[in-house]
């Protein structure tokens, strides 16, 4: 895997020196050793030491908050919290170091590579960033919004060195698989698709964009998104990697595009950023925006009711201690009902998963990414 990260490249990504890298392979290290090898082993604590008490005590099989807040008291579980949440602060500070040393030069690449290929970029000051995202959502201080300087770039330059190093390159080379392998699924599950207009809300820095236009080169791509520093950062990368794609600063609750203006809309862990008034507001604009014959899917994590309870137990560090509350909500939220609620027809409702297209290809393991090896998705067609 190490191979894999260091094939990554393209002229927006930040070059860390020898004494960063050298800190960020360590915490690389050890939040691969914590999630893909200790993470597991806890299960057999579980089993062994808590769930036969904790039943006893119930008189009836756990729940997943009942397993979460067994758990967060057991010490290999508490050791676990701790680590995790200090590894996801250090891949962010060393992220966020690595940028701040070569900014100057960034901006400038950034500078140099606008109208290179076609793509553009439309910010709009008056968009306000909703509370729900106004937090230091992951553990990055100021969240991927927050401006420090004009024509900021930093946070989307962030996280995407950070996802490209700690993802290992299980993501693949430009943190694309995702990407690929919806667009991929699209074009299996429906082959009389042909979009003209495509559109991802909550587009971040464009990883997952970007494939939809190699998937389908005729199409216009465009994402959406609340922060400018990622957007600007993604228009940037798009530029660098020759893809025409447009970015635009937009909330995807109301947003100014025509009524059937798309013929695909979709997003990429998204969701669980959002809060529940938000949600039914997105997909009635999502059913806005689509043709008739158009698809709408949402990819994120999957939902509670596909999961065993102890796995759903497993987000609870990311809510508790990584700052993303909603997942509480969002995944047990009933979604096909609300694409309903928003004026699908509920028959044309439907979940799946799309295979990953980085494990079809090379093997790699699929226990390695967040993934699992596929991505989870919901949807309807109008």
């Amino acid at each position: 895997m190490t191979a894999t990260f260091y094939e990554v490249t393209h002229p927006m990504l930040a070059k860390a020196a020898h004494d960063d890298l050298a800190r960020e392979l360590f915490n690389r290290s050890l939040t691969m050793f914590l999630e893909a090898e200790h993470r597991p082993r806890i299960r057999d604590v579980y089993e062994r030491s808590v769930r036969p008490a904790l039943s006893e005590t119930l008189g009836h099989a756990p729940t997943r908050r009942e397993i979460a807040g067994a758990m967060r008291a057991h010490p290999a579980n508490a050791w676990w919290y701790a680590l995790r949440t200090r590894s996801q602060r250090t891949s962010y500070e060393i992220a966020t170091k690595v940028v701040g040393d070569q900014m100057p030069d960034l901006m400038r690449r950034a500078e140099s590579l606008n109208g290179t290929c076609g793509g553009t970029l439309t910010l709009d000051p008056a968009v306000t960033v909703p509370n729900y995202i106004a937090g230091d959502i992951h553990l990055l201080e100021g969240g991927y919004h927050t401006e420090r300087r004009t024509d900021d770039i930093a946070a989307g330059a962030i996280f995407d060195r950070q996802m490209t190093l700690n993802r290992m390159g299980a993501q693949g080379r430009l943190n694309d698989d995702p990407g690929n392998s919806l667009a991929a699924w699209v074009m299996d599950k429906f082959p009389q698709l042909k979009p003209k207009r495509i559109l991802e809300i909550g587009c971040s820095v464009g990883h997952s964009l970007l494939p939809f236009k190699a998937a389908f080169p005729e199409a216009e791509v465009v994402g959406i998104d609340v922060a400018a520093p990622c957007l600007r950062y993604a228009h940037a990368r798009a530029e660098g990697l020759g893809v025409p794609a447009h970015f635009v600063q937009q909330n995807a609750e109301q947003t100014n595009f025509e009524d059937g203006s798309f013929d695909l809309v979709f997003s990429r862990i998204l969701l669980h950023e959002t809060s529940r008034k938000a949600l039914p507001r997105i997909f009635a604009e999502c059913f806005r925006l689509l043709r008739k014959g158009g698809v709408m899917f949402h990819s994120d994590a999957p939902q509670y009711d596909e999961l065993d309870p102890y796995v759903a137990s497993l987000r609870d560090w990311d809510i508790t201690c990584n700052n993303e509350p909603f997942m509480e909500v969002a995944y047990d939220l009933p979604l096909e009902r609300m694409y309903a609620e928003a004026g699908f027809d509920a028959a044309a409702c439907f979940r799946d998963r799309a295979p990953s297209q980085l494990v079809r290809a090379t093997g790699v393991d699929p226990k390695l990414m967040r993934s699992g090896g596929s991505m989870f998705l919901t949807g309807a067609t109008k």
